[in-house]
């Protein structure tokens, strides 16, 4: 109570940050839904195509996303902001003309340039000057926005696509262009020596608990597995819709949206609510959805049935993604190095999870009459695995901490 009475004299701020994600992640959603599918349904990718194309956007963003943010602490965040969206725009006006899969490995390398000087620099404003009630509250509103715009930008990939397969493209740049008029005149803290003294006084004063890594290796270990998980349903799961299901761009859109609603849902609730905050079981219990989410997919056969598994994977990564962002920056003194580790740690794990998981359909097939699915299998262990691997060390961090705090 006493960090609400303190943090409630100043509401969040950083409203046109907010308008600026959202409207980022819904270009970013409507290109990426529409990439992997017009891959697929126009260009005949295969399988392992359709995994290095996830794979190799998301090498350039793990690769660049730390160092942009560290660049960003150095010399300010407005250039890399602005930037970052003409770089978008540039990427998805070339898939708009790309006519061979491999233009779009090109297209999804220069988006992930893009995001890495766009997300990193956002995060750590975020948490400029922000005491810990102030950070939850931002990264929370932050969180909302950004996952908001996932909503449409999934379904107005689908209604597009079956109008034309590369509108989507064409969208998406002209977004990213207006997005980058926006953020050349939106409010974004003064780079001075001034702001840093006040940042390191503020930071000083945030109420870090003693296992405070702990938590944040928990969160950034989970936050890999739980890109890779929504990268396989999102990159993916269009061989099964194209080949098996034979669904349409508009029904593929809707599966898609249902990761995003469930992840808002949770993202609402974060921010209203601060008992999430280092509690381990909630963390570990949160992630069974994502194994039984993956084990829908495997044996269902009703459209309502995968909403539900996806909306299952979308409510888990929620919790994940919340968790590992405010651990990133809650005290932090370089705040854009922090979060692009968070991004880069995220960016790793949507890029290889899929790319191991799009061999398993080749090696089952000899075995398993329904190989098409058997990405999500390999999901399902995956999950298992991380959630085992956390729980070890959480209990190695308490044997080896001290049973209190030196004065």
């Amino acid at each position: 109570m006493e960090e609400q009475r303190q943090g409630q004299g100043q509401l969040p701020g950083h409203p046109g940050l907010y308008v600026a994600s959202g409207l980022m992640n819904f270009a970013g959603a409507l290109a990426m839904v529409s990439l992997c599918y017009y891959a697929k349904d126009h260009l005949d990718a295969n399988l392992m195509q359709l995994g290095v194309i996830t794979f190799l956007g998301n090498f350039v963003y793990v690769s660049l996303c730390p160092l942009l943010g560290t660049l960003s602490d150095r010399y300010g965040r407005r250039p890399f902001i602005v930037s970052s969206t003409l770089v978008f725009a540039s990427a998805y006006f070339g898939a708009y003309l790309s006519t061979q899969v491999w233009h779009l490995y090109v297209v999804t390398a220069f988006s992930g340039l893009g995001h890495a000087l766009f997300w990193p620099a956002v995060e750590a404003e975020l948490a400029a000057e922000a005491d810990s009630y102030q950070l939850r509250r931002r990264v929370g509103r932050f969180n909302i926005s950004w996952s908001i715009g996932d909503i449409p930008g999934a379904l107005v990939a689908g209604l597009a696509y079956d109008w034309q397969p590369q509108l989507p493209f064409l969208i998406a740049a002209a977004t990213g262009v207006a997005i980058s008029a926006m953020n050349a005149v939106i409010r974004i803290s003064a780079h001075t020596e001034e702001t840093r003294t006040r940042h390191r006084e503020t930071v000083s004063g945030h109420a870090v608990p003693r296992d405070h890594v702990t938590f944040w290796r928990l969160a950034l270990l989970a936050n890999f597995f739980s890109a890779g998980l929504v990268s396989i349903v999102r990159r993916l799961f269009p061989d099964l819709a194209v080949e098996a299901l034979r669904y349409t761009g508009t029904q593929w859109g809707l599966l898609v949206m249902m990761v995003a609603i469930s992840r808002t849902v949770v993202f609402a609730i974060m921010e209203r609510r601060h008992g999430w905050l280092y509690r381990p079981k909630r963390l570990f219990f949160v992630q069974l959805l994502f194994p039984t989410g993956c084990l829908l997919i495997i044996f269902a056969q009703s459209y309502w049935t995968f909403i539900l598994a996806f909306a299952c994977i979308g409510a888990a990564s929620g919790v994940v993604y919340f968790s590992s962002l405010y651990y990133s920056v809650h005290g932090a003194g370089s705040q854009a190095q922090r979060a692009g580790l968070h991004e880069s740690v995220l960016g790793l794990g949507a890029g290889v999870i899929p790319l191991v998981a799009s061999s398993t359909r080749r090696l089952s097939e000899p075995h398993w009459r329904d190989a098409i699915r058997a990405p999500y299998l390999a999901g399902a262990a995956l999950a298992l695995l991380s959630i085992s691997i956390q729980a070890v060390i959480l209990a190695r961090s308490r044997r080896a901490a001290p049973p209190a705090e030196t004065p």
